[in-house]
């Protein structure tokens, strides 16, 4: 057997490894054990705690669960931990010990998560807040806030007024009124899966006439008449600037700009 999974098997009850620490947790009559080296070679913080000046055995947790605790020594001793059967305030509490004993590999394992989880109309303001109260976790919190930001923003086809009714209708409180502002705050920096990136609009412009409205620099578009401009500019234009209401400048192949073309006889070449 590799040596992963004899360290795995190694917390089964019947395993002949013995244990030599015992973790006890405030107000719940449970208990999680474990060994010392196996610990301290995945956290510098119980290397610290168990050959430090403090040596101990039994270990009183304060501010987790034995559950959640359960959950991060699992993840050490590599048994298979799916993280996103946990429930976001789950995660966030293991977030929490997993920031505590510097265990980078479970704290990405569970940002990586976060995403798979879905967000609804019943719980969307409950992971915001959930977001607030993760704040002195900064990538955590980001997280928390882009899955409900990410939410609203499909929900109401990135429109912000719509997301402001949709969660003034909820009990207003200071806490809502804050998380909203950050959602709303994140959604402007969601980009949209939609959004063409030639012509930057939802649905795509593409075989659409160009227009004063619409018009966006760098863009390609393509002659809708190639006898209308020119013989020899029937290959993609890069869109430059406006000259005025009805005309603008464009380059040819990398060349420099050249102004007057009209608007109407141009129309957005897009790809898929």
């Amino acid at each position: 057997m590799a040596l992963l999974g004899k360290i795995a098997k190694s917390l089964d009850p019947n395993s002949d490894l013995p244990t030599d620490v015992t973790f006890f947790f405030k107000g719940e009559d449970k208990e999680v054990k474990a060994h010392k080296l196996i610990l301290s070679m995945a956290s510098d913080v119980f290397k610290r705690e168990f050959y430090g000046t403090m040596k101990e055995e039994d270990v009183v947790i304060k501010d987790a669960s034995q559950q959640v605790f359960q959950a991060m020594i699992e993840f050490i001793y590599n048994k298979r931990t799916a993280l996103g059967d946990f429930e976001l305030s789950f995660l966030a509490s293991l977030y929490y010990l997993a920031d505590k004993y510097y265990l980078e590999d479970l704290k990405e394992g569970i940002l990586a998560t976060i995403p798979e989880h879905e967000v609804n109309n019943e719980n969307v303001l409950d992971v915001a807040i959930l977001a607030e109260e993760s704040i002195l976790h900064e990538p955590l919190s980001a997280a928390l806030y882009v899955a409900a930001a990410s939410f609203l923003k499909s929900a109401f086809n990135g429109k912000l007024e719509k997301a402001v009714d949709f969660c003034v209708e909820n009990e207003s409180t200071e806490l809502h009124g804050l998380v909203l502002f950050k959602m709303l705050a994140t959604m402007k920096n969601i980009p949209d899966p939609n959004l063409c990136e030639n012509c930057k609009q939802t649905p795509c412009l593409n075989g659409k006439a160009l227009t004063a409205q619409n018009f966006v620099p760098g863009a390609e578009v393509a002659p809708r008449d190639p006898w209308a401009i020119s013989r020899t500019d029937t290959r993609t234009l890069i869109l430059s600037g406006l000259d005025g209401p009805e005309t603008f400048t464009a380059r040819l192949d990398g060349s420099i700009g050249h102004g007057g073309y009209a608007l109407r006889y141009l129309m957005f070449k897009c790809f898929y």
